[in-house]
């Protein structure tokens, strides 16, 4: 039984009441409900910055159709090439 169900037991026992019936709760190692399968393998990356930034990348967005996920892993894969690490491959 869980937590959760030994404690309302205990309540149930001291009032006198009827133990209501209370779910268990899902186990730890549970994928995440309500996560997108696009998302699978995949990490978020953010940051805060100045507004400037994001018209910018509107901008762009505009003028290539891109996607601005895209756009941000290109300019991360440009940053990459500059500090001489690891580019990361997109499929």
């Amino acid at each position: 039984m869980s937590k959760t169900g030994t404690l309302q037991a205990a309540l149930s026992q001291n009032t006198g009441k009827s133990k209501a019936a209370i779910p268990d709760t899902p186990p730890i190692d549970a994928p995440p409900i309500g996560r997108a399968q696009s998302r699978e393998g995949k990490d978020n990356v953010s940051a805060w910055l100045h507004s400037d930034f994001q018209t910018s990348l509107r901008l762009i967005h505009a003028r290539t159709g891109k996607k601005k996920q895209e756009l941000v892993a290109e300019a991360l894969n440009d940053l990459f090439a500059k500090y001489d690490v690891p580019q990361v491959r997109q499929d």
